[in-house]
């Protein structure tokens, strides 16, 4: 008789699993704020700046927060200029790559349904965390390391 017993899991293997996201839509959601400043309000109730996966993406949703907040136009270079202040520009993929986000974004048009995936996304990483500490924690089930 022969013994099916379950792999055994492979610890390099696991470590080569990226987190759920969609680098896609966060490019397509950030460029369509780029393209048409009043997409952003279309978007502000369902995505927060830790929602994306790409830091670089953080940073650029963080300058578009605060130039909003400060009732500052948003599009390519005011972007660029208060990332540069804050000597972040190198950090956020610099101006080209603010110039190809709104430049190869399919439609602003669809940026609801760019940002319902991000955020979608994201809830799924937030999921895959708390699995991992649930599992975590039935492996020592006197208490938390």
């Amino acid at each position: 008789m022969q013994n099916f017993s379950a792999p055994v899991a492979d610890p390099q293997l696991d470590a080569l699993k990226l987190p759920p996201h969609s680098v896609e839509a966060e490019q397509s959601v950030l460029g369509g704020i780029l393209l048409d400043t009043s997409a952003w309000d279309k978007i502000t109730d369902l995505l927060s700046e830790q929602d994306f996966y790409r830091a670089e993406h953080r940073l650029i949703w963080h300058h578009i927060g605060r130039l909003t907040e400060h009732a500052k136009p948003i599009d390519v270079i005011t972007v660029a200029e208060s990332l540069q202040s804050n000597a972040e520009l190198e950090k956020a993929g610099g101006l080209t790559y603010l110039g190809a986000l709104a430049q190869n974004v399919p439609s602003a048009a669809n940026i609801r349904r760019y940002a319902e995936i991000v955020r979608e996304r994201a809830i799924m990483r937030k999921l895959v965390e708390v699995g991992s500490e649930i599992a975590t924690s039935a492996y020592n089930p006197g208490g938390r390391d």
